[in-house]
């Protein structure tokens, strides 16, 4: 019985031992460790975490087939590997990761169709189209006695974009909107239309609700310094609220940062305009608002900053990270915003419209044509705005366009 019970025990004993072994073979698994069997090593690997948009796209490393997204490839040898995703119909992602022991390396590729979808917006014209603050409204002019000035809601719903535009007032024989200029408060609630005579002269600052039809609006040329002023405060504060958390070295390389005098083209998509690197003076009149006074302009989940340093270069502040990216040139300028999921960039360049990631690389090509110097991005990142001719017969006023993305 004893030599049994002996026995028992001994073979309770190795079980135990191979669970445990067995165990620790299985974390140091999970964590990447990779035995060589025929140098008689352990070596330490890395993985990526590979996501695309769409999904279903392949994932080469090195120019080998390796997997599809959405997936994990694990047991990586850590080096710099070169990384492209594709599908058929979409742009190509290519980028160099260095892959890094015991570490996860995140790719989230952005793939873009290679022929968007194009659907027009307006087919009466627009003119000077600004966006919201807030990214979910544009204004518009239109001209002729059933024009005026209309508000487009950037709603992401089946229903077309058409039956989201209200007609906030009408043309007048005194007003007409398609010869205005707006301007929206900070709020994205309200809207001051600046009317222009044939010799661009302001004839009128009349302010409306962007939420309600039919509108009798009124002039508020006598209020509108201090109106302006209110608006600018607001702004002021929000921007130095912000500002709190941004490191030192982004607040100093911005001291001198360049402001816009065009009312609201910088604000309004939350872009820079190159005009910024010609000027450094305040805006020169009351009707003038300065989105941006600190410099400083935040992604959408704050955790990125974009801002012109003293040398006109673009940088990237990531706060996550503390990692500053410089972008690249971009020749012929228009404007430079973000992207609405915080890790790219819209780049509006003459005739050229791209999406460049935060850290400066993969720039992808969404658009190339002619186009009136306005592009917007939908707030879900699906669609492109654009204000453009065409088709249409020369002398014919622009309309909005939107290009499908996805």
């Amino acid at each position: 019985m004893k030599i049994l019970s002996s026995h028992r025990s001994l073979f309770t004993l190795l079980v135990a031992l191979l669970l445990l072994a067995a165990g620790i073979v299985t974390i140091f698994i999970a964590r990447g460790f990779k035995p060589d069997l025929k140098n008689g090593k352990i070596g330490r690997t890395g993985l990526i975490v590979a996501s695309s948009v769409p999904t279903g796209a392949q994932v080469y490393l090195d120019n080998r087939l390796t997997s599809a997204t959405n997936t994990t490839i694990a047991y990586l040898e850590p080096k710099k590997y070169k990384i492209r995703i594709q599908k058929d119909g979409y742009t190509t992602w290519e980028k160099e990761i260095e892959i890094k022991a015991d570490l996860a390396t995140e790719i989230i590729a952005l793939l873009f169709p290679q022929a968007p979808e194009i659907k027009p917006l307006t087919t009466t014209g627009a003119t000077s189209p600004m966006l919201s603050p807030d990214g979910t409204k544009i204004v518009y002019g239109t001209p002729g006695e059933r024009g005026g000035i209309y508000a487009l809601t950037m709603s992401d719903t089946p229903i077309p974009f058409r039956q989201d535009s209200r007609l906030l007032a009408k043309n007048s024989a005194i007003f007409d909107y398609s010869r205005a200029r707006f301007i929206w408060d900070p709020t994205s609630k309200q809207i001051v239309a600046q009317i222009m005579d044939a010799d661009n002269k302001i004839i009128a600052n009349l302010l409306l609700d962007s939420d309600k039809t039919g509108q009798d609006p009124k002039d508020i040329t006598g209020a509108l310094t201090a109106t302006l002023a209110g608006w600018q405060d607001q702004i002021n504060t929000k921007a130095q609220t912000q500002s709190l958390i941004a490191p030192d070295q982004a607040k100093s390389a911005t001291a001198e940062a360049k402001t816009t005098k065009s009312s609201q083209s910088v604000a309004n998509s939350q872009k820079v305009s190159n005009t910024e690197k010609t000027t450094n003076s305040e805006p020169s009149a009351p009707n003038l608002l300065n989105y941006y006074p600190t410099g400083l302009i935040f992604s959408a989940d704050e955790e990125k900053i974009l801002y012109l340093n003293r040398d006109n270069k673009y940088k990237i502040y990531d706060l996550k990270k503390k990692l500053e990216f410089t972008m690249p040139d971009f020749p012929d300028l228009i404007s430079i915003a973000w992207y609405p999921d915080s890790n790219h960039l819209l780049v509006v360049q003459k005739d050229l419209i791209s999406i460049i990631e935060a850290d400066g690389t993969n720039k992808t090509t969404i658009y190339s044509g002619k186009f009136a110097d306005v592009a917007y991005i939908h707030p879900s990142g699906t669609r492109l705005i654009i204000l453009t001719h065409l088709a249409q017969q020369e002398g014919s006023p622009a309309n909005l366009y939107s290009l499908n993305l996805k």
